[in-house]
């Protein structure tokens, strides 16, 4: 006879039903819940499973896939630094070919050279080649942008025209390893500039933003709240928070004391208020003085030129602020530039790539007019602020033979704009060190006589100078009378002024001066003289100095009153494009010295690949450790989330018997206790 618990004595027959469909349901449920994780291979099917597991979890997912994409970052870069290393090597065994047939060529003879320089032209075909070279990146040595053609061949030079520093990426602990390179790396200089050697001194505008000020302390200028008082009365406070440019203080100023005036019935400012004069602050101050002071420990009112002088306050014998010393920048304007003195700009030349422009200034009104019209026209060159930010550079970016360089002169009736603009290739002041493709000047000196162990000076001359009527001006130069071209010419008139006075001749018979209008040092004779034949110019004890000055190919006129040296102060980008095109061109030429100028040189641009090449190597080898590291970490990351995520086959096993069993017991009570009736009960 059948049985039934005791908790349900009595119940009905539909209590019984929904119990055991209840427990039935329950099976069913965790059945179907374990038959998804054991298809799905998870233990965890939603978050709400176990909220604590499922944070850490996505934590995990999100590591797993950054590093997921790290790795793909790391294997391009592992390809672009090979493709880099590869094309490093065939530049290095480039240079080696160059310099084996420039040291083959020293004592060769001319069939031989002119043979010799096809080769050298086809290995700067091949230099092109590798400087355009692209991976899966871009261009290799296309710097920071390596979607432009980093190098192209313009009238007989190549000029670089992409950017500069490389491509980087997200490469963990080696995020700062370039995946591109700018060419420089290996070819050395990109281009080569004249620094300009006048300080424009930019002046106050309104517009001038405060962040391009360098303060009167020299340390910026900031904002916030300042005092004044006027003849010792009343303090007041301004806040000048929020200024942005010079003329958002003036007016905030303006604001302030005229509302003093009315609180306190008295007269500050005259007619002009406060404006700018030249690189300061001015009041217009009437009578009487107008005090700034600072806060405590602020200097706001000091870095404003406010209070630099606190002992004489604005006033009318006082009425202009400390300067602020402004910066330049691309807005500041011509008519605010007081290192221009004034001058109104007119005309430069520029020589570059082969080619000669007059560049006309005079309608510029911003410094950013100047850089437009400079660079305008294909001139390859670029206008930039120097570093100081206080005067212009300018750049060009052609490496090529002699004629490709650059040079900046003056124009007739251009008011000496280069010069004016600090901008002219040769002045008085250009550095002798920069002659020659930065090679300078050398002179003998020391040298003494064999018999008495004294300096001889007649060893020690470096070249003569003759003049039209025969007379001849030995030129002796030392180390110190080569520093600037300034210098160079007040050795040359001092020495040449004490031979002509030690003859009994007047000093106007010869001087030596710097060109005003076209680029060179010019030796002068009078038309008395000059009517007798030209300057001559003759090297003695073996001196390169005179050929090194440009004087050995300076050239007469003005009916032989003047003679002019060639330009060697003239900018030339000092590369491997530069030294292979040199040597071809010696080579061509069948000139000894210039090859043996060029295996100089090419020995340098060895240096400047193996370095590239050492740099590269370094890339690959942090590239390298990353990779491993980082495939270590995922492999831990997806260890650790398998534990918290993914079933445990065996378990979920034994427990799916189970949950069966469970189901098969269940649903044979639930058939047994359906065929009970209340007959059987009460039997």
């Amino acid at each position: 006879m059948s049985s039934f618990p005791t908790s349900y004595s009595r119940a009905p027959s539909l209590m019984f039903t929904m119990q055991s469909l209840s427990n039935i349901n329950a099976t069913n449920v965790a059945i179907g819940r374990l038959s998804n994780q054991l298809a799905t291979g998870l233990d965890i099917l939603r978050p709400s499973d176990d909220p604590v597991r499922s944070a850490s979890i996505s934590t995990l997912d999100s590591r797993i896939e950054y590093t997921a994409q790290l790795l793909k970052n790391l294997n391009f870069a592992d390809s672009s630094i090979s493709t880099l290393d590869q094309i490093l090597a065939d530049t290095k065994n480039l240079i080696d070919e160059a310099s084996s047939i420039a040291s083959s060529q020293i004592n060769s003879d001319p069939e031989t050279r002119q043979s010799q320089a096809v080769i050298i032209d086809s290995l700067i075909d091949s230099l092109f080649s590798l400087s355009n070279q692209e991976s899966m990146l871009g261009y290799v040595f296309g710097g920071s942008a390596p979607g432009r053609q980093p190098m192209i061949y313009d009238r007989g030079a190549y000029r670089f025209v992409g950017e500069l520093g490389g491509l980087t990426a997200a490469l963990g602990t080696a995020s700062n390893v370039p995946l591109t390179l700018d060419i420089g790396s290996t070819i050395g200089e990109l281009s080569s500039r004249m620094d300009g050697i006048v300080n424009l001194n930019p002046g106050l505008t309104p517009d001038t933003l405060l962040s391009d000020l360098n303060g009167a302390n020299g340390n910026g200028v900031h904002t916030g709240t300042i005092e004044f008082s006027f003849n010792g009365g009343q303090v007041v406070q301004v806040d000048l928070t929020g200024s942005i440019t010079v003329g958002n203080v003036l007016d905030k100023l303006n604001a302030a004391v005229q509302q003093y005036e009315t609180d306190q019935a008295v007269t500050v400012l005259g007619p002009n208020a406060f404006s700018i004069s030249g690189g300061s602050i001015s009041a217009d101050i009437p009578a009487g003085s107008l005090a700034f002071t600072d806060l405590a420990g602020a200097s706001i009112a000091s870095d404003l030129g406010l209070t630099n002088n606190a002992a004489v306050p604005f006033s009318a014998a006082n009425p202009n602020g400390q300067d602020l010393a402004a910066n330049l920048t691309w807005t500041s304007t011509v008519a605010s530039m007081a290192g221009l003195g004034g001058a109104p700009l007119g005309s430069i030349q520029l020589a570059n790539n082969g080619a000669t422009y007059n560049i006309d200034l005079s309608g510029a009104e911003t410094l950013a007019d100047i850089k437009s019209a400079i660079e305008s026209g294909n001139t390859g060159v670029r206008v930039m602020i120097s570093d100081d930010k206080q005067s212009i550079n300018i750049v060009t970016e052609v490496a090529g033979t002699q004629i490709h360089a650059m040079s900046i002169s003056e124009v007739v009736g251009g008011g000496g704009t280069a010069e004016l603009l600090g901008i002219r290739t040769l002045s008085s002041n250009t550095r002798i060190e920069n002659f020659n493709s930065g090679d300078g000047v050398e002179v003998i000196s020391g040298r003494t006589d064999p018999l008495t162990g004294l300096i001889d000076p007649a060893l020690n001359t470096d070249f003569e100078i003759k003049l039209g009527d025969g007379f001849v001006i030995s030129i002796d130069l030392s180390n110190t009378d080569i520093i600037s071209v300034g210098t160079l010419i007040t050795a040359i008139n001092t020495q040449a002024d004490a031979q002509l006075t030690a003859a009994s001749r007047p000093t106007s018979d010869f001087t030596a001066n710097m060109g005003s209008i076209v680029n060179g040092i010019e030796f002068n004779q009078p038309a008395s003289i000059a009517s007798g034949g030209a300057i001559g110019i003759r090297p003695l004890n073996n001196s390169q100095a005179a050929e090194q000055l440009g004087l050995m190919d300076g050239k007469s006129g003005g009916s032989n009153v003047l003679f002019r040296s060639e330009d060697r102060a003239t900018i030339r980008v000092n590369n491997l494009f530069s030294n292979l095109l040199d040597l071809s061109e010696a080579l061509k030429a069948n000139d000894t010295f210039g090859i043996e100028i060029a295996t100089k040189r090419l020995g340098l641009s060895q240096d400047n690949v193996t370095l590239a090449r050492s740099t590269v190597g370094g890339y690959a080898q942090r590239i390298g450790d990353e990779t491993r590291r980082q495939e270590d970490r995922i492999v831990f990351d997806q260890a650790v989330r398998s534990q918290l995520r993914d079933l445990d086959y065996a378990s979920a096993s034994t427990e799916f018997s189970q949950l069966q069993l469970q189901l098969q017991a269940g649903l044979t009570v639930a058939s047994q206790t359906q065929q009970l009736t209340l007959l059987d009960f009460l039997g």
